[in-house]
């Protein structure tokens, strides 16, 4: 053949190889793409729908829809829609395996991604996975519509109506609608961001953004170079209110232990800005002056783990906690934690601790830490300083000074502790010096020494309190007192002035059961002796108590009332009272024996007393659980009751008084009442009103629902009686609490002397006999 002809038919071979070649590739590229995208899914354990995709020759691959979903939803969920997803694939880097970027250019209309994963430890892809992915970053990106998901444990990112353009060459531009991020630590919705970007050596950066009032973005790099050696890297640089902020995060999972770097700083954060940008109730202000912080590890392998911090505050206030200087430093390391300082500096009061700790392995030994330390303290304003943990500044006061060092290493405690403190006040209770010296044991801790003096008032002891299940306590305490008046809830009148009662108590504790004695001296009265045994563990609550055991005994064979402190109401002014009690048993089923007498008691009657009594003398035997009344005499300015009764004490939950008159009780109240506040007693000179044959009171002994019954001697009533006979049941509401509130109105015959007229004279009876 010749060779004209032969290069004509090679020349027309390679035509036909052209025009085979430019109508198959469509084809071949679609379909190579489309087999390629579901092979690697799978190998990744992943299932993909690919609707359609256009490979025209020569121009750029369009996939009309593609959704990816994780193959088994368990700990780990991945679910991704792109639509309209754009790109140029570089087939000489393909075909030949160089080195570069399989995909020039990249454009997404709009992508749609959630990520949900359970357990921190599971993988997403394989380690050949994230080489893959990481040679199909592209030279250029632009993605207009995104919303994406991303759930990590209880830590939720929202992005809704994210836009993004990188590019090589010329800066790009990021918008988002709206950022959400919610953890158990933190909650901030960031709304209309906006900023520039740059795309280099797999180096993204967005910069320019305002986050929020006060805190702008700067720059921040997600350093993508090494994703496909499981590796990346954040630095951002921040302008936060009124300061800076610095960070750089790293994470790898290359290998089987996950590894975190994280590094930051911040100077010269404002609180107070702070506080209103993250829309905090009460107002922080004051300085973040400097902090610094580094980790390295993973929380999931404490072993691995070593962090640092330090932070120093100023002018802290908080509601009405202040404080001029805050500093923490602390170090983790070895699984142990270093607490290099802890020191609070509040005016005239500073306080310092140091020391090291155990890193707890689980949640319950943050609760009984292994902790070694020192701890010093010089306070002299102790209200100020217990109101920066909470406390009302009112409720203390004074100067206290701490000094010891304390163990708790192996969950045993040890160490030893001085407090002195002088011109304090305990919750509204002034104590002029404290002395106390303690020492921390394995198994408890010791009181060496206890003493406090208030004014000529002493109280001192020792003792030491059981640090195991039990909780029991031992020691010893006396008490002085020069007026018990100081130390009860007595309202006293302006300018009433009371005598002083003199008190000394001694106590003995073993085995957290006390052994109380002691006697209290009345004016000019023989003295009010009193011995006590009961059990008081700690942590028992009221109602426990009223069920335990005990045994009291009270002896006042005299108490003049002239000379005593008023100390009810209606005040006694003069009379003898005396008597001895004895109680066994429990507070809410009691046993007493003894008797309690009233003689020639004189009442003040006045307009605030709950009943108008002048006079009154009586006198109450018990024996078990009921006691009677053998005589009760009062009276008023005009009349006399002779009363008499009993009183039924087996339930102190459920307590009745019966009481009855050996005279006539007439009942003049005007119904209906609704609360009885007052009785008012007088006299009646006919015998036309309703006549009470008793009186029943009930209620339970430690509490205010009490009520009052009247037992009428008609044969017949106007209301129907309960069970019990009583007619009329009104409640007690002595305490102002109550609806509708009156007065009970009893009435008696009337005194002679003070009705003349209705008592016959005695000339009439000897002329009558006559």
């Amino acid at each position: 053949m010749p060779l004209k002809n032969r290069f004509f038919l090679i020349g027309l071979l390679a035509c036909l190889a052209l025009l085979v070649a430019i109508w198959c590739t469509p084809f071949a590229v679609s379909h190579g793409v489309r087999w390629w995208i579901s092979w690697r899914a799978r190998q990744e354990g992943f299932t993909v729908n690919i609707d359609k995709i256009d490979a025209p020759f020569l121009r750029p691959v369009v996939i009309r829809q593609l959704r990816l979903r994780n193959a088994h939803d368990d700990t780990l969920r991945v679910d991704l829609t792109i639509t309209d997803a754009l790109f140029d694939l570089d087939f000489k880097h393909i075909l030949l395996h160089r080195r570069g970027r399989a995909i020039r250019n990249l454009s997404i209309r709009e992508m749609h991604g959630e990520l949900r994963r359970t357990t921190p430890t599971v993988r997403a892809i394989t380690r050949r996975g994230w080489a893959t992915l990481h040679r199909m970053l592209p030279e250029n990106l632009t993605i207009t519509g995104s919303e994406m998901r991303i759930e990590n444990g209880p830590t939720l990112v929202l992005l809704r109506n994210g836009f993004l353009s990188a590019n090589q060459i010329e800066a790009g531009r990021f918008t988002a609608a709206e950022v959400i991020i919610a953890s158990p630590w933190f909650h901030q919705t960031f709304s209309q961001l906006r900023g520039a970007t740059h795309w280099e050596a797999d180096h993204l950066t967005i910069a320019g953004v305002t986050l929020t009032h006060g805190l702008d973005l700067q720059s921040a790099t997600a350093d993508l170079s090494r994703l496909g050696n499981q590796h990346i890297g954040l630095q951002f640089d921040a302008d936060a209110f009124g300061g800076k902020i610095r960070g750089n995060i790293s994470h790898e999972w290359r290998s089987q232990h996950s590894n975190w770097k994280i590094a930051g700083g911040a100077t010269d954060i404002s609180l107070e800005q702070t506080s209103g940008a993250f829309g905090f109730a009460d107002r922080v202000s004051g300085l973040l002056h400097a902090g610094n912080f580094t980790f390295r590890g993973n929380l999931a392998e404490p072993d691995r783990v070593t962090a640092s911090l330090w932070s120093e505050l100023t002018g802290l206030t908080w509601r009405n906690r202040t404080a001029e200087a805050i500093m923490l430093g602390a170090a983790l390391y070895n699984r142990r934690i270093q607490l290099q300082q802890l020191y609070i500096k509040q005016q005239a009061n500073q306080f310092t601790l140091s020391g090291e700790a155990a890193f707890p392995t689980n949640a319950s030994g943050w609760l009984s830490p292994d902790f070694r330390g020192n701890i010093s303290a010089s306070i002299d304003q102790l209200g100020d300083f217990a109101a920066l943990f909470g406390a009302n500044a009112g409720d203390f006061a004074g100067k206290i000074t701490i000094d010891g060092a304390m163990d708790t290493r192996d969950r045993k405690f040890g160490g030893h502790l001085m407090v002195d403190g002088a011109s304090l006040t305990f919750f509204k209770t002034a104590i002029d010096n404290l002395s106390a010296k303690l020492n921390l044991k394995a198994t408890d801790l010791e009181i060496e020494q206890l003493a406090m003096t208030r004014k000529n008032d002493s109280l001192s002891g020792q003792g030491k309190i059981d640090l195991t299940h039990e909780h029991n306590y031992s020691g010893t305490l006396e008490a002085r007192l020069i007026n018990l008046l100081d130390y009860l809830p007595i309202p006293r009148g302006a300018g009433e002035k009371a005598n002083s009662i003199p008190a000394d108590v001694q106590a003995t504790i073993d085995s957290s059961k006390w052994d109380v004695r002691g006697v209290i001296h009345m004016p000019n009265s023989s003295p009010v002796s009193f011995t006590a045994n009961f059990p008081l563990g700690i942590g028992t609550d009221w109602n426990a108590f009223r069920v335990s055991p005990l045994n009291i005994t009270l002896n006042f064979p005299s108490i003049f009332l002239a000379n005593a402190p008023q100390l009810f109401r209606p005040q006694i002014f003069s009379g003898i009272l005396s008597g001895n009690i004895s109680l066994s048993e429990t507070l809410q089923h009691p046993h007493i024996d003894g008797d309690i007498q009233l003689l020639n008691g004189k009442l003040s009657g006045d307009g605030g007393s709950p009943i108008n009594l002048t006079e009154a003398s009586g006198r109450i035997a018990s024996g078990g659980n009921q006691a009677s009344i053998e005589f009760l005499n009062v009276a008023t300015k005009d009349t006399d009751f002779l009363l008499r009764g009993e009183i039924d004490f087996q339930d102190t939950n459920n307590v009745t008084i019966k009481v009855n008159g050996a005279m006539p009780i007439f009942d003049l109240t005007q119904y209906p009442i609704g609360c009885v506040e007052k009785f008012e007693l007088t006299s009646v000179p006919f015998t036309l009103a309703p006549t009470v044959a008793e009186l029943e009171f009930r209620g339970g002994l430690f509490q205010s629902n009490w009520t009052i019954g009247l037992k009428d001697r008609s044969i017949q009533s106007f209301y129907t009686p309960d069970p019990n006979g009583v007619s009329r049941k009104f409640p007690l509401c002595f305490s102002g609490a109550g609806p509708e509130r009156a007065k009970l109105m009893l009435a008696g015959l009337p005194r002679p002397e003070a009705h003349p007229v209705a008592t016959p004279r005695p000339k009439k009876r000897t002329n009558r006999h006559q």
